[in-house]
């Protein structure tokens, strides 16, 4: 798949998590035991299955609750292009965890850069990310994002699945992978139809750099442009 339709494609996943259409059957999937102990009153002595139980079902409310924000500004005919933009940068900043993903980004080229040029790359890439996914904000059109599962990925991680349905009936699936730090949820890859944005955007600046002999200003002065 060109790099350039699955740089679309997740940003129509970004930016219609305001469509929100929850899938009842999949909300209550969990025991009430474990929703008990997800929301903090009980605590399970099933020990690591639980935990992990919780903290999928805890990212997959995380998820629901960042689309319900989305749809605040998506469905709001009152706001101006940039003031959409200022609440879709907001979202970004406190939904995902763009220091992450700008980093796995550069790959081993992290290691070989300045701190200036990882502050000036760090500061770029976000602006990147708002510029480029802001421009799907048209594309709303009444599409359903429906929250379907979640599962544990790792010793951190959790994978909620979601999909988006068009008026058309056409399903697109979205996947994303949700870190837990400290008791807090971030956004750390969104994988559309099985490809995953985080790794497809580090080939693409990988590819950047060794054009450019392998010069990490290079893919500073891109993302300038």
């Amino acid at each position: 798949m060109r790099i350039q339709t699955i740089m679309l494609m997740t940003g129509t996943a970004l930016v219609l998590t305001g469509a929100v259409s929850t899938n009842a059957q999949a909300m209550n999937l969990a025991a009430p035991s474990t929703m008990a102990a997800a929301q903090g009153s009980s605590v399970d002595q099933t020990g690591v299955v639980a935990v992990a139980a919780n903290r999928s079902e805890a990212a997959k409310g995380f998820i629901e609750q960042m689309a319900k924000r989305g749809i605040d500004f998506l469905a709001n005919p009152n706001l101006t292009l940039d003031q959409r933009k200022a609440e879709f940068k907001s979202l970004l900043q406190s939904s995902f965890d763009t220091k992450a993903i700008g980093r796995f980004a550069m790959g081993r080229y992290w290691n070989s850069a300045s701190d200036k040029q990882k502050n000036e790359y760090q500061s770029l890439f976000d602006r990147m990310i708002v510029d480029v996914y802001s421009r799907r904000f048209g594309e709303y059109n009444g599409q359903q994002f429906e929250v379907l599962s979640a599962r544990e990925q790792g010793a951190s991680d959790a994978i909620v699945s979601s999909r988006i349905v068009d008026k058309s009936g056409q399903n697109i699936a979205v996947d994303w992978r949700v870190r837990e730090k400290g008791g807090s949820y971030k956004v750390i890859d969104v994988i559309v139809e099985g490809v995953s944005m985080a790794t497809t955007q580090r080939s693409e600046f990988a590819s950047i750099i060794q054009r450019g002999g392998g010069q990490i200003q290079v893919l500073i002065d891109h993302l300038k442009g």
